[in-house]
This record gives structure tokens, C-alpha cells and sequence, in this order.
């Protein structure tokens, strides 16, 4: 396989012909995490895990948090060009076949949605869960009917309540094609949620 520097990544299913799912996982966690709920959105789409390049916790993030936890930007800004230039090496070197959906939780939300106000362009669209602002105060560039779908929790105690709401309008503001579904549940991932993304991709048609 091609060496791309700078990320561990896992792939599999890359025979398959769909565009392939880029799972971004969540603070402290790991290439595996999203692993099982690929399977289950999409058990013959093809997928490339990333872990992300920053020591945190007992894990790997995607970005730093300053110490109140509030987001550091500086670091998620340089984090974000470091991966969108990994994006574009493994499209050039055939590891990804087709622009990819990103598949990211928290952190790796986060991260997913700034990697969209950078380079819309190098991606077929994006599943954002339980996701902040990259940028709350800034606009996002133009990104006319790009599938996002975002799902945020009901009682999630990590997030405010306009939080996924304001970056649902950002994404509108630029034109994109974004849903966004409320949950029934905290932080982590509700037990309908892999069905609800598998559907909306073949709604999609990505």
C-alpha cells in the first residue's frame, strides 16, 4: 500500500464502488471506534479510519482543548489543513477512490465540519454527531447542495442548546443540503442511529 504520513489509518471494503465513509472519532478515542457502527450504517461501502494526530486523555483527538475545554481553534485550524492535505495525498494516490463522506463524533465532528469550511470541494458530503461551531462567528464558503446530515442529543450535558442549531444555519447560509435530527439521548450515539444515516445515504444517492 502507498505511504501516506502523518495519520494511522485503517481501511477496508475498498473493492467496493460506493464513495468511501472517513471515520473521525471523538476525544480520547481511537481508529476502531466507528468501526462497528459502519458496519452497521453500510456493511459493503467501503471505509478509511483515521486516528487523530493529537495525544489526549487515554486516546487520540483531532484537535486540542484549552484547559476550560473550550475549543482551541488555533490547533483546530492547523490540524485541519494537516488533514484535508491527507485527504488530498491518498485521493491522488488511489487509497481513496472517490471523494470521501466524512463520518465524524465530536471531536472528530468538529473536526469534520472545519474540514468542510476549508475544502468542501475534496469531499462527496458529511455526517456530523453531536458537532460544534468550527467558526461561530465566521461565514462558510459556498458549498451549493452538498449532503450534510447532522444529529445532535436531547439531553446531551457536553453541548448548549443553540449549538447544533447554529451550526446547522451556518451550513444552510452557504447553501448546502443539511437535515438535522434531534435524538432521544445524551453525548453518546442513540441505538437508531446507524439506520437513520444508512437511509439518508441512499436517500442521498452518495
Amino acid at each position: 500500500m502507498p505511504e501516506l504520513p502523518g495519520f494511522h489509518f485503517i481501511a477496508g471494503r475498498e473493492d467496493f464502488p460506493s464513495p468511501p465513509l472517513l471515520l473521525l472519532h471523538g476525544s480520547g478515542g481511537s481508529e476502531m471506534d466507528l468501526i462497528p457502527l459502519t458496519d452497521d450504517i453500510a456493511p459493503q461501502r467501503p471505509y478509511m479510519s483515521l486516528r487523530g494526530g493529537v495525544e489526549w486523555e487515554d486516546g487520540f483527538a483531532f484537535f486540542r482543548r484549552n484547559p476550560d475545554r473550550s475549543l482551541d481553534y488555533g490547533d483546530l485550524v492547523e490540524q485541519t489543513h494537516l488533514l484535508c492535505r491527507f485527504i488530498t495525498e491518498a485521493s491522488e494516490q488511489g487509497i481513496l477512490k472517490q471523494p470521501p463522506i466524512l463520518v465524524g463524533f465530536s471531536n472528530g465532528a468538529i473536526m469534520a465540519a472545519s474540514i468542510l469550511r476549508a475544502r468542501p470541494d475534496i469531499v462527496s458530503g458529511a455526517v456530523l454527531m453531536r458537532p460544534l461551531s468550527p467558526a461561530p462567528e465566521a461565514s462558510f464558503p459556498s458549498m451549493p447542495g452538498l449532503p450534510i446530515l447532522m444529529t445532535a442529543g436531547e439531553n446531551d450535558q457536553r453541548r448548549e442548546p443553540g449549538d447544533a442549531p447554529l451550526v446547522h444555519r451556518q451550513f444552510e447560509n452557504c447553501h448546502a443540503d443539511v437535515s438535522m435530527h434531534m435524538l432521544p439521548t445524551g453525548h453518546g450515539l442513540h441505538e437508531s442511529e446507524a439506520t437513520l444515516i444508512g437511509d439518508w445515504l441512499i436517500r442521498k444517492g452518495i
